[in-house]
């Protein structure tokens, strides 16, 4: 069963196998494997909830470490967090839950010590039945639900720590919209029909404004054809004479305006 998934079991056993007792102990040994296995280190025994930074890290089992018969308390940091292993062996089933200190996130999972644990003297690789279904409970329901719950709180802080973009009023990024197409549009070709998109109402439209442009006077009369509306948008009556604004040809609305029906048609 040499596999490099349990690399380092071994040696880790021969550590403490002078002081194995019960198959309890092989449990919570092949538990500690796991944790140094996956970045913990041991900090000594208890369930003293404060660390300091100052403590000795370990990947070995500290002394006393099963001193209490069938009841276990081990403390480990990870990423500078401190987590507390415990383990009771009660009537025959072995419990192990793991705290998160810092978040109070804690899972659990059970073992039955007899059919888990086939004897306590020997490869550290056989004393386990089936310890690839065992390492896969643990890592499931001790490692995960913990890990998860505080990756899922540390993303939640980050995204609260992340400065918050402001946007320019729109007025302003459609300001800075025009000045860029005139700039790189010297015939003014793309400020054709900005008027009638632009809520705020600047620049012209498609449409022409009347002769004369916006009256404030409001009854004065503007030059241009009659029914000149101040400030509307409108079509001229007419073409232009010469150069002059104010001077159309006919007053009137031009009746060719609009072709024939079928004046393209060849067969008309």
């Amino acid at each position: 069963m040499a596999d490099s998934q349990f690399f380092g079991l071994e040696l880790l056993y021969k550590t403490v196998e002078n002081s194995i007792q019960t198959k309890s102990d092989v449990l919570i040994t092949i538990v500690h494997w796991y944790l140094i296995k996956n970045s913990f280190r041991n900090v000594g025994i208890g369930d003293d909830k404060t660390f300091s930074n100052s403590e000795e890290t370990s990947e070995l089992l500290p002394e006393g470490w099963n001193s209490n018969p069938h009841s276990y308390a081990l403390r480990y940091v990870n990423n500078d967090q401190l987590y507390i292993l415990h383990g009771i062996d009660s009537e025959g089933t072995m419990i192990v839950n793991l705290l998160q200190v810092k978040t109070l996130n804690v899972s659990n999972t059970t073992f039955s010590i007899e059919n888990t644990v086939k004897a306590i003297k020997g490869p550290a690789t056989t004393l386990i039945d089936d310890l690839p279904v065992v390492l896969d409970r643990i890592r499931e329901q001790l490692l995960q639900p913990v890990f998860e719950s505080n990756k899922k709180n540390t993303e939640t802080q980050t995204a609260k720590e992340q400065p918050k973009v402001e946007q320019e009023p729109l007025s302003q990024r459609l300001t800075i919209g025009s000045s860029l197409r005139e700039r790189s549009d010297p015939l003014g070709v793309g400020n054709v029909g900005r008027g009638d998109l632009d809520p705020f109402g600047r620049g012209g439209g498609m449409i022409f404004q009347p002769p004369g442009g916006f009256n404030p006077l409001g009854n004065l009369r503007l030059p241009g054809p009659p029914g000149n509306i101040p400030g509307a948008r409108f079509d001229p009556f007419g073409p232009l004479v010469g150069n002059d604004p104010r001077r159309f040809r006919n007053p009137d609305p031009d009746p060719d305006h609009m072709p024939p029906p079928g004046y393209d048609d060849m067969f008309m």
